[in-house]
């Protein structure tokens, strides 16, 4: 069975239950959901049981960025906006209606509102009293900035129920502070009354058009190929979920197998050990 997605819960499943298992601390999550399922069994709704079980554990990562989303719900807040504001500014400079300045804007606002939530991933202790290390702190931050252009980060990330990290798709502008191309400027001994100069300036703009749709494909290509790139290891990662999956169907029809043939055996032997019961039986009534 695939692994059950905590974002899209089943009418029937108890949504509250779901979301309070990764409100956990880590090491509980996996027997407190195994005794939810073991409830849900006992009353008898076997389909959300199976549901729940499949219920993948988060990694140390997505239990980090899970929490920074549950406890720090003002820089969370801004997180997300931020987020929005950057897509909404990447798509209006690639149909041509924003500026390359509203983007970096945008940009350096995401970038700034993950540093403030970021800074108070320190105070998240684990167990032992320890702080997220610097590899996980880093693969939270590749998990944040993925947030404007992947939409499964983003609900895991607003739900506070993520359960793997993800990385950011390029979004194909350039970064704040970059410098801007510099433009051509007129010739000095140029005289702005010659008639021919109005066909030079014309045939630059046309120029810098044509270069300013090149970079603006450029961009989407690369933002493309970045998604397609993520698509990849998404899709590799579930194959070789489903390859253990099958392994373990495999492994579990084995004993199912095993299992009726000795509830068989154990079935002929009550039938034989009742016939001699009744014989038994018979006899005694003839002494």
């Amino acid at each position: 069975m695939p692994p059950s997605d905590p974002i899209e819960i089943p009418e029937a499943a108890p949504e509250d239950a779901v979301d309070a298992l990764y409100g956990l601390p880590l090491d509980e999550f996996t027997p407190r959901r195994d005794a939810l399922v073991k409830e849900l069994r006992g009353a008898g709704k076997r389909d959300e049981a199976a549901w729940v079980k499949a219920l993948r554990k988060p990694s140390a990562t997505a239990w980090l960025v899970n929490q920074l989303a549950r406890t720090q719900k003002s820089d969370a807040r801004r997180v997300l906006d931020s987020g929005d504001a950057l897509r909404a500014a990447q798509e209006r400079a690639l149909s041509g209606k924003g500026g390359r300045d509203e983007l970096a804007g945008a940009a350096e606002e995401h970038a700034a509102a993950m540093r403030a939530l970021l800074s108070k991933a320190p105070g998240l202790l684990d167990r032992q009293g320890a702080s997220p290390s610097n590899a996980t702190l880093e693969r939270a931050a590749e998990t944040l900035r993925a947030i404007p252009l992947d939409d499964e980060a983003r609900a895991g990330f607003a739900a506070g129920r993520l359960t793997r990290e993800h990385r950011a798709a390029g979004l194909g502008f350039t970064a704040p502070g970059a410098p801007h191309r510099p433009t051509t400027k007129p010739s000095k001994a140029a005289k702005p009354a010659k008639a021919s100069k109005a066909p030079k300036e014309g045939g630059q703009a046309a120029a810098e058009r044509r270069a300013q749709q090149r970079e603006k494909a450029q961009a989407v290509v690369k933002q493309a190929r970045a998604l397609q790139r993520a698509r990849e290891r998404d899709a590799s990662e579930l194959q070789r979920e489903l390859s253990q999956a099958q392994r373990e169907l495999e492994r579990a029809q084995r004993r199912l197998e095993k299992a009726e043939t000795a509830l068989e055996r154990g079935r002929q032997r009550v039938t034989e050990a009742k016939a001699r019961a009744d014989e038994l039986e018979d006899a005694a009534k003839r002494i």
